[in-house]
């Protein structure tokens, strides 16, 4: 009866930790009528501005925030929920930080954040060496231009680890490869991936409806 129990725990955390591991941001998304939180919508627009994503880790590029930047909003664009303006002709200003930005993480058996828990040094011997471990966080702000009231902010965070023959599942997005060629396919262009449409999902989630006007 107890080895059995161990086999069936065992199993449920290979299906769990199969190809790789992604914490995702922990909010309920409200989906739209049509169960897509980005799909495209015919209506009133709201009017917005996106900041520079300003970096707030060392050692990062400022091409990296720039196509971070320029992703975020061909993601925001891709909803038809808003207009892009200049900062001066907004009604809300997006802003956002790069507090984290880890491409590159190795952790031998250590798991999957870097502890040393019973549960991960076991999965580590299990699946094998974990060839990387890739992190981003996001600090996200909605704020009202005029009044410089934050409406909205949230921290967006992502982890991926790679093991070894494990692929990482990535979708066909043309976009982000074109920004992100030197991390299509690896732990980070998931990681990337995953934080930037959270953003927008967040975005779309959080500007009140009475800032989408005709």
């Amino acid at each position: 009866m107890k080895k059995g129990f161990k086999l069936l725990s065992y199993a449920v955390m290979l299906l769990f930790l199969s190809g790789c591991f992604s914490t995702k941001p922990h909010s309920v998304l409200d989906k739209t009528s049509t169960g897509e939180p980005l799909s495209p919508y015919l209506g009133v627009q709201a009017k917005i501005a996106v900041n520079d994503f300003e970096l707030k880790t060392s050692g990062l590029d400022a091409q990296i925030s720039l196509a971070l930047k320029e992703y975020f909003v061909n993601i925001l664009n891709s909803t038809k929920r808003f207009i892009i303006v200049s900062p001066q002709d907004a009604d809300l200003i997006i802003s956002v930080g790069i507090i984290e930005f880890v491409p590159e993480n190795s952790g031998g058996k250590s798991g999957l954040a870097g502890g040393g828990s019973s549960a991960s040094s076991f999965m580590g011997g299990l699946l094998g060496e974990v060839l990387n471990k890739a992190n981003m966080q996001l600090s996200l702000r909605i704020i009202d231009r005029i009044s410089s009231e934050v409406i909205s902010s949230r921290d967006i965070q992502s982890q991926v680890v790679e093991y070894p023959g494990k692929k990482i599942k990535f979708p066909q997005d043309k976009v982000f490869r074109a920004g992100f060629s030197d991390y299509a396919g690896t732990p980070m262009g998931k990681v990337i991936y995953d934080c930037i449409i959270e953003a927008g999902r967040y975005v779309v989630q959080n500007v009140p409806l009475n800032y989408y006007k005709d």
